[in-house]
């Protein structure tokens, strides 16, 4: 059995569709690649999808493409590079609709209860995905792993320019001589 790229000691279960890369659960990301419909009966559809596995590299250029990266900031107004397309549609169509059909009757509101449900799910959907983009990230190295940011380097203290004492961060006078920092 094949080994993972990324994780040379665990068995790969997949391979990457893009870059035909052996990876393992870990490293997998899974997308809908394709969509038809089976069979339909009484205006209800049944649908088959086609899913594909990714490498973290490969799902990185596909969030690029789809929009995961820029995360779930500024979702509702994002048209070219959303996450969901139908998402931003409905949003926008309850709103609207709810604003014209207030105009003419006081009921319109009742349509905003809609908008807020898809404000809601889109929201939550750009930070699933935006998830999945970070998590790729981190496991090709592109971006540091959370705990490495705990490590980061503490401030400077402050150093008494008359004495040479070091003060802890924030302090406005030395704790040696009182000069002023």
């Amino acid at each position: 059995m094949s080994k993972c790229y990324i994780h040379p000691k665990k068995n790969s279960i997949h391979v990457c569709i893009e870059c035909s890369k052996s990876i393992c659960h870990e490293c997998t990301f899974q997308e809908v690649i394709a969509s038809r419909t089976i069979r339909t009966y009484r205006n209800q559809r049944d649908m088959e999808y086609d899913y594909g596995f990714y490498c973290p590299n490969c799902f990185i250029t596909r969030s690029k493409e789809k929009g995961y990266d820029k995360g779930p900031r500024g979702v509702y107004f994002r048209f070219n590079n959303s996450t969901t397309i139908l998402g931003n549609t409905i949003l926008w169509s309850f709103f609207i609709g709810g604003l014209i059909i207030n105009i003419f009757f006081p009921i319109g509101y009742i349509l905003w209860v809609g908008t807020v449900i898809s404000m809601i799910a889109l929201k939550l959907n750009a930070k699933k995905q935006y998830e999945r983009y970070l998590k790729a990230a981190e496991l090709t190295g592109k971006m540091p792993k959370k705990n490495e940011l705990s490590k980061a380097p503490k401030r400077l203290k402050s150093i008494c320019p008359s004495c040479g004492f070091e003060n802890p961060t924030g302090s406005k006078f030395c704790n040696e001589c009182g000069n002023l920092l």
